[in-house]
């Protein structure tokens, strides 16, 4: 008899896990997340939100004055180049690195999906 209790309680609490895993996660910022730049961890989910969100940004403010870039989850010069100039225009000259850290990650976040996304995990931010 204490076998079967045993088993039962051990369903129970693996239903139960198994339950809690299946809940959908409310979206929340990851200010921990790696940076996305040349020299950096560069997660190519993180890539490709980040060129996304720059697209969004140079079609609603620069598209007469900067090309949008390609979506490939690819870090290089084209990305590199379109991070540095939405920094420039929006955040300043000395902000202009070319490496998206919490400032411009929260840029990109506000523009790009409204601070409900899957990218938070990918793209630091300060929130």
């Amino acid at each position: 008899m204490p076998q079967r209790l045993a088993a039962r309680a051990g369903l129970v609490a693996a239903a139960t896990a198994l339950a809690a895993l299946a809940l959908p996660a409310s979206a929340q910022a990851q200010p921990g997340a790696s940076y996305v730049g040349y020299g950096q961890a560069n997660n190519a989910t993180a890539v490709k939100c980040v060129q996304n969100g720059l697209n969004n940004i140079i079609s609603d403010h620069y598209a007469t004055q900067h090309d949008l870039i390609s979506v490939d989850s690819v870090f290089g010069p084209e990305t590199d180049e379109a991070i540095r100039y939405v920094q420039y225009r929006m955040l300043g000259a000395s902000e202009a690195d070319g490496v998206v850290g919490p400032k411009t990650g929260d840029l990109i976040m506000r523009y790009e999906f409204g601070w409900y996304t899957t990218c938070f995990p990918y793209v630091p931010t300060s929130r």
